[in-house]
């Protein structure tokens, strides 16, 4: 049964994680009073982690820091130059990746302050301070830790705001944390509507897009990496205007769209984009809810179906993609089950996959 998998487990256990960790702030208070000294932060990460430094980014722009998110390839081989007054977070689920070493690496010899994201049990040594996140995952298709990731990078981006006396953003950030893990709750509650669409998806044989615009551009290859991960599916995530510029006009009938909206800047362009694939009759599942009353309509009688994310009125559209993260990780985890594969092994379960890992090292 799928609820005997680890990343089932995780997905459920990330409500409770969420309150642990925003009852532990002592490390993202120090980051965020040696990063309060700095110009520049580069967020670097690999992977599900690149894709937390990404949201990470508009989080620590929310609270007026010039931050960019890199990833940690670029920033060892393809290096933009690092003043003395940058600093870098490093994001790693282990700590035991080649770049992420490097990443960490570079930034020490740099001199600059350098901070690190990562799980307990971490192999991440040298930054200071060495944030922990969770236990470290069972499955290969890590869930827990990405959001455990996001509610650190949101602690800090908090903590910075008040340094920096942006008072609003501070209390928007802050409040919007606390009531994150309810609305959780809310969502993995309806999971059996994520269930639906999983299984609709296999039996059609639908190839899978998702886009999002904002800090849910990272949401989006997210989702599609999670499917990728668990199921083997064919999966694609897009930013949305790099959606509708080419990519529209390959998706079909038979796919399966998965737009996601909370109603921030994207409305009106993501409003266009669900006209346009009105015309095209792709299957569309809307995460979040309708940008206009227009698109609201499309919903009417119509193959489509949208799964809420509650009450995200009061929520900062930066930690959107928290809750974003677990209708695209609970669907990664009933696709596999719909396919019969093992959301956790990484394919090791299959020879050949698993001599491919062995000609690199990650």
């Amino acid at each position: 049964m799928t609820e005997t998998t680890a990343l089932y487990r995780s997905i459920h256990a990330q409500p409770q994680a969420v309150r642990d960790l925003l009852a532990d702030g002592d490390g993202p208070a120090r980051a965020a009073e040696k990063l309060a000294q700095v110009q520049r932060i580069f967020l670097s990460g690999i992977g599900t982690s690149y894709h937390a430094a990404i949201v990470g980014e508009y989080l620590l722009r929310l609270a007026g820091a010039d931050a960019w998110a890199v990833r940690s390839f670029e920033f060892v081989h393809y290096p933009r130059p690092l003043r003395a007054d940058d600093g870098v977070i490093v994001i790693s689920h282990r700590g035991s990746k080649v770049h992420g070493q490097g990443a960490v690496q570079r930034a020490l010899e740099a001199g600059v302050t350098t901070v690190g994201i990562t799980g307990k049990g971490t192999k991440m040594s040298g930054p200071d301070p060495l944030i922990q996140t969770v236990e470290q995952e069972v499955s290969s298709t890590h869930s827990i830790s990405y959001v455990s990731a996001l509610t650190r990078l949101g602690q800090i981006a908090a903590r910075l705001a008040a340094l920096y006396g942006h008072t609003e953003q501070e209390q928007r950030i802050t409040s919007g944390l606390a009531s994150l893990p309810m609305l959780m709750e809310g969502i993995l509650a309806r999971e059996d509507e994520v269930r639906a669409v999983a299984q609709e998806a296999v039996t059609h044989a639908r190839r899978v897009y998702y886009m999002g615009a904002g800090p849910n551009a990272a949401t989006a290859p997210e989702g599609a990496l999670k499917a990728k991960e668990a199921s083997y599916v064919t999966a694609e995530g897009f930013e949305l205007e790099q959606a509708i510029h080419g990519p529209q006009v390959a998706f079909e009938r038979d796919d399966l769209l998965i737009p996601i909206t909370v109603n921030g800047a994207d409305r009106e362009r993501m409003a266009d984009f669900l006209a346009a694939l009105s015309e095209i009759g792709t299957r569309v599942w809307l995460i979040g809810d309708p940008p206009d009353a227009a698109s609201s309509a499309l919903f009417d009688g119509n193959t489509w179906s949208r799964f809420s994310l509650g009450d995200t009125s009061r929520l900062p559209e930066e930690l959107t993609p928290l809750l974003a993260a677990l209708p695209v990780q609970l669907l990664a985890e009933f696709l596999a089950a719909a396919r019969g594969t093992n959301a956790d092994s990484f394919r090791s379960d299959h020879p050949a996959y698993k001599k491919a890992g062995t000609r690199f090292r990650l």
